[in-house]
């Protein structure tokens, strides 16, 4: 069974995408997984033992592609580059999105209709549906959904970097017998109401700092940069700003972390990944969709106009505004409480 699964972006939708892989090969034993995602996802994917071939985005590709012929193509993304792919690599079987014979997109069939129709019906998407992203996506596949993790492991030479570059920020994992709590402070441009304001990230620092004695880890991008040093010039209390590293270094320093606090972004899917703790404030885009493998909390706000996925919010991301400190120091303190502490 010749396989090739369609997944170009984003980094998150990537990584949750790898539970699949899992689940194929158990239904195709002998099968082989060819995975084309996009440059700026490849780093998440390299190494995983499941994929056979994996080929990034390019023109260049495609056209070797197109000379190959799968038993399998499965596309689970609709910009127009992946429905290039699915339109032209021949393959005996093709499910998830595609150009429909009018040329436009649609489902290839009855089993990703409930994801084509997600996308085009807020009342669906936001109000009604309770399905995970893995359950829609495995359902787009034929297959059910058993609780399959992330497929996602750390090299040896990130974790290295990651520890040293801890170490030279002061952190002595072998003195030190405080939680470690990574606050992520990105979000990312695609949508508003991702991340909270300075104000309560600064609070934060604080209360987890005095009421639960934690380390404070701020992480993020190098969009992150500027905001998270404003951050720690306004803490009253230390706090580690860990600075722009690569996806992979990313991770190992997540990976460090007893807790994390996200918006919905790339770092809510590393925590997952590496299977810390996350807490997740969610504004503009849907809690139902995001699977935590009951390691987590969802802290949803309760305002009207959530979840909308607008880029621009009309009234200054007041979502995040309201996301109580109480509620994820609470969800904090009890996710400690059944995790490690550094030793």
């Amino acid at each position: 069974m010749n396989i090739l699964l369609v997944k170009l972006g984003a980094l998150g939708d990537v990584l949750r995408t790898t539970p699949l892989l899992t689940s194929l090969k158990h239904k195709y034993p002998t099968n082989r997984i060819t995975w084309v995602v996009d440059a700026s996802c490849e780093e998440v994917l390299k190494g995983n033992p499941a994929i056979d071939e994996l080929l990034t985005y390019s023109k260049k590709n495609l056209q070797e592609l197109s000379k190959k012929s799968f038993d399998l193509l499965i596309n689970l993304d609709k910009e127009p580059e992946a429905l290039e792919v699915t339109a032209r690599v021949p393959a005996l079987k093709k499910m998830g999105f595609g150009l429909t014979r009018e040329g436009v997109l649609g489902a290839l069939d009855d089993l990703s209709d409930y994801a084509y129709r997600l996308g085009i019906d807020d009342d669906l998407k936001f109000r009604k549906n309770k399905k995970t992203y893995q359950e829609i996506s495995f359902e787009q596949a034929g297959l059910k959904f058993e609780g399959e993790e992330y497929l996602f492991s750390l090299d040896a030479v990130s974790v290295s970097y990651a520890e040293n570059a801890l170490a030279r920020l002061g952190v002595d994992f072998k003195k030190a017998r405080r939680p470690v709590v990574g606050l992520n402070t990105g979000s990312g441009t695609r949508f508003a109401g991702k991340k909270l304001p300075v104000s309560t990230y600064v609070d934060l620092v604080r209360k987890f700092y005095e009421e639960l004695g934690a380390t404070v880890f701020l992480l993020g991008g190098a969009d992150e940069v500027d905001q998270n040093l404003r951050i720690q010039r306004l803490s009253p209390c230390p706090v580690v700003n860990t600075g722009s590293h690569a996806i992979r270094q990313f991770a190992a320093m997540v990976k460090r972390c007893d807790v994390i606090v996200s918006g919905d972004t790339t770092a809510m899917h590393i925590a997952i990944a590496v299977k810390v703790p996350v807490i997740v404030h969610f504004g503009s885009t849907c809690p139902a969709e995001i699977e935590l493998y009951g390691r987590g909390e969802k802290i949803v706000s309760p305002i009207e106009c959530a979840p909308c996925y607008k880029r621009v919010c009309p009234i200054d991301e007041q979502c995040m505004k309201d996301m109580s400190v109480e509620e994820i120091l609470k969800s904090a303190r009890e996710l400690l409480a059944g995790v490690r502490v550094c030793e």
